[in-house]
């Protein structure tokens, strides 16, 4: 299966908000996802079995933009994680707007899970283009 990445409802009612003067939630965090994202529902706005081992908790991403097509057009959110003591499997990621009850704002599905043990690290980047379709 090839990686899947998807921006969600939330992430195009921001946008929307943002270009008429509106106040948003910006993406500001990144959730390790431990479960199937083949069951993740947008309504919930939330990870299906979010992580919560040392190390692989929600944190605060490092978000800034880049030029794809044209300058600035894509928001982008990274961040390195550190697995702690505790082996675990991780299938994907969200980005997110501020923690702890914040919002998905995109969701990446890897190609293949990622088997974490200590010491490991996994960088995560969730990228958010404004384009015409």
């Amino acid at each position: 299966m090839p990686q899947v990445e998807s921006p969600t409802n939330k992430a195009y009612a921001a946008v929307g908000l943002a270009l008429a003067g509106g106040a948003h939630d910006a993406m500001t965090h990144i959730a390790l996802e431990k479960g199937s994202l083949a069951a993740y529902d947008e309504t919930t706005n939330a990870p299906v079995s979010e992580a919560s081992e040392d190390g692989l908790t929600r944190a605060a991403a490092t978000v800034t933009t880049e030029t794809t097509t044209v300058t600035n057009d894509t928001a982008q959110a990274t961040h390195e994680f550190t697995c702690g003591a505790v082996s675990t499997t991780i299938k994907g990621f969200f980005v997110m707007t501020a923690t702890p009850a914040g919002n998905a704002l995109m969701w990446c599905a890897f190609a293949s899970d990622q088997n974490l043990e200590n010491g490991d690290k996994l960088t995560c980047t969730g990228k958010i283009k404004a384009k015409k379709d």
